[in-house]
Parts: structure tokens; sequence; C-alpha cells
């Protein structure tokens, strides 16, 4: 049975085999490079291959600007365990694609599951499968981690709530709920959000339409939360992170910004046209259109959009594919809703509970899952001759009527587009050869004489040339610091404290710390100060004139010891200790408008670096926020504590005297005459405790603006100790542990159980 199952299934190893083709040379080191990948999402994996090589998970790292609560950034995703074998065994470089490599094999097998599902037959799945896994929100967003590893967690959890909703089985339920679980363990959280609200509506539909019952599609629905519940321990400490940096609190203008444009419907069928703006995805008419390059995308391939209207015409009363025959249409409202009624998209969002989460574009992301899965309908020579015929007429009209809505667009005077024949856009050459070689293989493959998988094969390559000719930029794997000069010389100075300069968390991958932190939620306020002031430094908008001073000031405040620049900005910060030609940074760091490609990059030196620890005997309140950093900009304020006002803070008298005696990163010792506060280098997090002497632990407080103080109280030498513990971390691992034991041991009970009995309980 096992056998006569598999090549029933040999579609599936075809689809697999063609993803996994496209995407060999992540086995080899051709990956994602420059950007997010190199700048983000590979430091944040060094730190945690770092802590998994100590046998533990970085729960906070000093390596961020001045501190950050690291496991809470999901990003890092440190509770997905897959993370732990790769980022444990191997090195974070080949880690990195391997992971790339493999689940862009598992989206496209999770998608065949999920097509043969809902009764596609097994060369459509495949073309489904390809045509999703490679379509243009995967090769946009190739260079953001989080998305590619849980986008196979999208089709699986909707095919195994399909599942139990036929069956009726429980160990679909719990397999369910670990699916839903593990890829909210993965960060980011806006695909999770939508992957658990098709699940609720796929429940609901099937129970009120097509009649499998409210029991089954209840208990589907009560998976979501049990999903959550496995994945308490990253969602936990995730939302107080959240909470603290105020991620959930977005402006209305944000909510807004990045939506899809109306006009580029026509990318359905023209997939290069808005990939070859002369200046790229940063071309000032992206900026018109208050999104960018990066965002904007529709398209799953000539062939799928073909076999896709050809399926919806094909079987127009087919009840099972429905659904997604409406999401389309209603996703790609979504995606454009903020230009044409963004009052109404406003109060979806406050409806659905999702407004905080910007870029309403990547809701096409569900227009191009649904095209990809009609497709995969569309694929099917049942389909009657007369039916077949009047969906390929109405593929080439809308393929006319594309071509006539592009050049009206491509004719407006800010769009300025690549042409090399005749002054001809390539977009329209791509589309031209596109639909004319589409056009024959449909017709090949209908009249029998090319195989469904040459079908697939083709849209492999369709896409296949598209993903790499997207937004990402791929090339060799950039050994860092090994190919970097500047980074080698920084790491074998031994007086280098926080690395500076807009090279972002390079430095990390170096086993430094980075004084311009980036990560993927909002910062603490201390590391966004520090970040904002060194954009003045390096990224001056007109007229506007930087106060060196201030800069300086806090940058020493910070511990930022040295600053890492292509151009000369940060010499006015401090001496230069050289120059060098780097050609990693070259192709890593963004460029400045008219910065030349290869730069001469300076290594400067920030002297007088505050100490990491001190003792203030005086304290101060500011009324506000914005007149404590105007002091702490002009002032040193070495022994003074500033409190904020809002803080309520107890006041004290100034201290007689009081020093530092001891500090070693954990533990301090203070000698002092009266009450005072010892401060640290180190972002403020509730979750850091304090015991001074033999006392009980109690938080550590706000202390100027965002750093943190311990209050001394008394007179002599006190011994303070600190550790940090994320707040309720036991609470969170309690709920996961066990929600996850409960959805292992029903799905242990469940497929145990003797066929006969399995079969029977489902009657």
């Amino acid at each position: 049975m096992i056998r006569d199952s598999i090549r029933r299934e040999t579609s599936m190893f075809l689809a697999i085999g063609l993803v996994g083709a496209v995407l060999a040379g992540l086995l080899i080191g051709y990956e994602p490079v420059g950007g997010d990948p190199d700048r983000l999402y590979r430091p944040l994996k060094a730190e945690l291959a770092r802590s998994l090589a100590r046998g533990e998970l970085p729960y906070w790292s000093d390596r961020f600007g001045v501190g950050l609560p690291l496991v809470a950034e999901s990003h890092v995703a440190a509770f997905y365990p897959p993370n732990w074998l790769l980022y444990r065994t191997l090195d974070v470089s080949t880690a990195y694609r391997l992971s790339m490599w493999l689940h862009h094999l598992a989206l496209a097998a999770s998608t065949y599951f999920y097509a043969r599902t809902l009764a596609i037959q097994p060369p459509g799945a495949a073309v489904a499968a390809v045509a999703f896994t490679f379509c243009g929100f995967q090769a946009i967003h190739s260079s953001h981690e989080p998305f590619y590893c849980l986008m196979p967690y999208l089709p699986m959890a909707l095919g195994i709530a399909e599942r139990f909703l036929q069956s009726g089985r429980l160990g679909w339920l719990a397999g369910l709920a670990i699916v839903l679980g593990l890829q909210w363990t993965l960060g980011h959280f806006q695909v999770q959000a939508w992957t658990g609200g098709l699940v609720v509506l796929t429940a609901l539909w099937r129970a009120s339409v097509d009649g499998l019952g409210w029991r089954r599609a209840l208990l589907t629905i009560l998976a979501v939360p049990w999903g959550a519940a496995i994945a308490a321990v990253q969602l936990g400490p995730s939302g107080q992170f959240a909470g603290l940096v105020g991620q959930g609190h977005r402006p209305i203008a944000e909510l807004l910004a990045y939506a899809f444009p109306t006009s580029h419907w026509f990318e359905l069928a023209l997939p290069r046209l808005v990939r070859d703006f002369r200046l790229g995805p940063e071309d000032p008419y992206w900026f018109g259109e208050q999104t960018t390059g990066y965002e904007a995308v529709l398209y799953v391939g000539t062939i799928p959009m073909i076999l896709a209207i050809v399926g919806t015409i094909g079987r127009p009363s087919g009840r099972r594919l429905l659904p997604w025959r409406l999401l389309v249409p209603i996703a790609f409202a979504a995606a454009t809703m903020p230009r044409w009624w963004p009052r109404g998209y406003l109060v979806v969002m406050a409806i659905l509970g999702v407004g905080v989460f910007r870029v309403p574009a990547r809701y096409t992301l569900l227009s191009m899952f649904g095209a990809s899965i009609l497709a995969g309908e569309g694929l099917d020579r049942s389909i009657g001759r007369g039916r077949f015929r009047l969906g390929m007429a109405a593929a080439l009209t809308i393929a006319a009527i594309a071509v006539g809505s592009a050049a009206t667009w491509a004719s407006r005077p800010e769009v300025h587009l690549r042409a090399s024949i005749a002054g001809i856009p390539d977009g329209f050459l791509w589309g031209a050869l596109a639909w004319v070689v589409g056009t024959v293989v449909v017709m090949l493959w209908r009249s029998g004489r090319l195989p469904s998988g040459a079908v697939a094969a083709a849209v492999a390559v369709e896409l296949g040339t598209l993903y790499y000719a997207g937004t990402t930029q791929w090339n060799w794997s950039i050994a860092i610091p090994e190919q970097s000069p500047v980074l080698e010389v920084l790491g074998r100075d031994r007086d280098v404290g926080r690395v500076g300069g807009p090279i972002a968390d390079l430095p990390i991958r170096s086993g430094l710390a980075t004084g311009d932190p980036y990560i993927g939620f909002n910062e603490p306020w201390s590391n966004r100060l520090l970040g904002m002031l060194q954009e003045r430094l390096f990224w001056p908008g007109e007229g506007a004139s930087a106060d060196l001073d201030g800069i300086r000031r806090w940058l020493r405040r910070c511990r930022v010891t040295h600053l890492v620049d292509g151009s000369r900005a940060a010499s006015a910060i401090g001496p230069e200790l050289g120059r060098w030609r780097d050609p990693a940074l070259d192709r890593i760091v963004h460029r400045r408008p008219g910065e030349p490609a290869a730069r001469s990059w300076a290594i400067v030196r920030v002297e007088d670096p505050f100490p990491e620890a001190r003792v203030a005997a005086r304290m101060r309140v500011a009324p506000d926020r914005p007149a404590l950093v105007k002091r702490l900009l002009h002032a040193d304020d070495l022994d003074t504590a500033w409190f904020l006002a809002e803080d309520g803070i107890a006041a004290r008298p100034d201290a007689r005297g009081a020093r530092l005696v001891s500090w070693d990163g954990t533990s301090a010792a203070v000698d002092h005459e009266g009450p005072c506060d010892l401060v640290l280098a180190r972002t403020f997090d509730p979750g850091w405790l304090a015991r001074v002497g033999e006392g009980p632990e109690r938080p550590v407080v706000p202390v100027d603006g965002g750093f943190q103080a311990v209050r001394l109280e008394g007179s002599g030498v006190d011994r303070v100790t600190l550790r940090y513990r994320v707040r309720r971390l036991e609470t969170w691992a309690a709920i996961s542990l066990a929600a996850s034991i409960a959805a292992l041991a029903v799905a242990v009970g469940s497929f145990a159980k003797p066929r006969n009995n399995r079969e029977a309980g489902d009657e």
C-alpha cells in the first residue's frame, strides 16, 4: 500500500525536485547577500549559535547596542526546534543556507499536500506547489528569513484542518495545533495570524456550506488557541517586549503606507514590467506611490495564470475551491484598500484585530496562494473541451486587457523603465515571450503531446528566472570577518567596545558588539536614540547639521568606542586609525546616492567612553523625555542620576561621598556615605533584578531615560549582584509544555489505535 501511495504521488517528488534544483546554489554557497540577510538575520543567528554552543538560549545579549532581551526578539526564533540542530551543529552561513533550501522544499511538499487534500489531481498539485513556492511574494521576501521559514506551515495547517474536518480523527486535530505552534515560534507573526484566520474560515465554511458538522468545526477553531499555547514560551516574552517598546501601537499613517498600487494589477500577466525601473526598487516612482519595490508584487507565473483561469471557468460550479475563488479578489481588495478607501481599511483592521501589522500589500500573498491552488485545478484533462477553450480565450483576453492597462501606466511621466529593443520596455518583451511559450505549452499538454511533468518544469523555469531577478541580491557567500579587512582589524583589537557606523549588526558576526543595532522590533529607547543620532551623522537631511558634540557624548555614554564609515562623516567624531579597501563591506553595506561601488573604509576611534558602571551621588528629576535628552546631549553628568517624573522614583538626599570599588559585569562593590544610585550602561528592562547584600531581589529602575539604576541606602560598602530572567518565563514554559504534551498524547493515541477501531469511531 505504501508503495502504491508513493507511485501515485510521484508528482510531489517532481515538484520537490524542481524546487531543489532551482535553489541548488544554496548548497554550494550561492545565497542572498547584503541587506537584511547579512546585516540582520545572520548576525541574529550568530548570537543564537554562540548561546547554543554554551548549552543555553540568548535570553539577554549585550552585543546589540546597550543590550537587548534577545529571545523576545522573535526573528531569532530561539524556540524553533530545527534551529537548535542547524545552528548548534553547523557554522552560521551553512546553517542559514541549508535552512533556506529545506524550508523551500517543505513549502513545495506542504502546498502539494494541501492541493491533494482539495482533490486536485497530482500533476495539478505539483504545478500549484511550484507556482506558490516561487511566486512573486516568495521572490521579494527571499531576503526575509522568517517569511520563507514559516511559509510551509500555511498550506500544511490548511491541509491538516481539511483532513480533520473530513475524517474527524483527533490525531489530525492535534497535528494542526502542533503545526500552528511551530509556525508561531518563527516570529514576525503576521502570516501566522493569517494562517489561524484561514483555519477558522475553513472550519466555518465547511460546516455552514458543505455540512461537515459543527462539532468538528468548533474543535478545529479551538486548535488555533491550542497552537498559540504550544508557542506560549515565545509569544509571552515577545508580547512583553512589544509592550515595553510600543510595538503594537502603530500610527495611522504607518498602517496605511505600503499598500499595493491598484494600477499594478496587470503584473499578474506581465510580471517583469514593474521590476524594470531604471533605478530599481528604490526608484522615486515608488515613493510617490507610498510604497517600495520591495513590498509591491503580484504574480504566479504565466502558465499558472492561464491554468487558474481555465480551472475557474472549467468548473464554475465546483464547491471545493469556491472559498479561494472568493478569497483571491478579497485579498487583492484588502491589499489595495488604503489607496481607494483608507477609512474603510482602518475600520476593517479594527474589526479583525490585526491593526498591529503594517504593509497592506502583503495581503497579495493570499491572492497568489489562491491563484496557485486554482492553477492546479486547471491542469486536469477531464475539463471539457468547450470549457477549456473558453478558459483559454478568457486568459488571452485578460492578457490583452492587461497589456493595454500596462501601456497606459508605462506612458505616465513618472514611470521610467529599462528598454533594450526599439524603445520597448523589457517587461513587455518578456511578457510576450512568456505568453507565447506558455500558451504553446498548455495547448501541447492539452493535446496529449506534452506530459504534465513538462508543464511543471516549464513553470519552474519561468518562475525560477524571475525569482533570481527579483529585489534580493544573490551572490556567493561572504565570509565575515575573514573577507572583511576592517572587521578583522577590529576583531584583533582588545580595546574595542561597541562598533558604530552604517554597518548595522555586522560586528556581531565578528564576535563584537554593534553600536548601531538593527532588529525587527522597535528598539528600546536608549538604543533608538543611539541609532537616530548616528543617522543624523551619516545620513543628514537637506539643510540639517549634526550636533557633533551631542552625538559624540551619547556614543561615549553608550560605550561606542569605534565607528566604521565609507565616507568622511565619522572623522568629525574622532581620529582615524586608518583606511582600507573592503570589498565585503562594499557588497553588504547600503550605498548612499552618488557613492562609488568601491569605497575607502575608515576606522575612527571614539575617545574616552563612559564607564560601564558608575555611582551617582546626586539625583535629579527631569519633567519629560525631551528635556532629559537635551540635558544628556550637552552634559556628562557622571555624578548625577537623572530620572523622569513619570517614573515616580522616590527622591533622596545627595550622598556625601560614593565610589565604585569593583565591577565585573554582573556584580559591583560600592563604598558610599549616604544614599546613592549604581548606574549601569545597559538598556533598562524590568527583567533585570538586583540584590544588595543578602537582601531580597528587586527590579532595577530606569535612569537617564533608558539605562539601569540600583538604589543603595545608608552608608558603608554594599555588594550588588545582578541577573536577568524573562518575566513569567516559568508560566509561559509550563503552558507550552502542557499544550505540547497534550497534543503529542492525542496524536499518538489517535493514530496508534487499530485501524478497524479508528474507522468505527469515525463513522
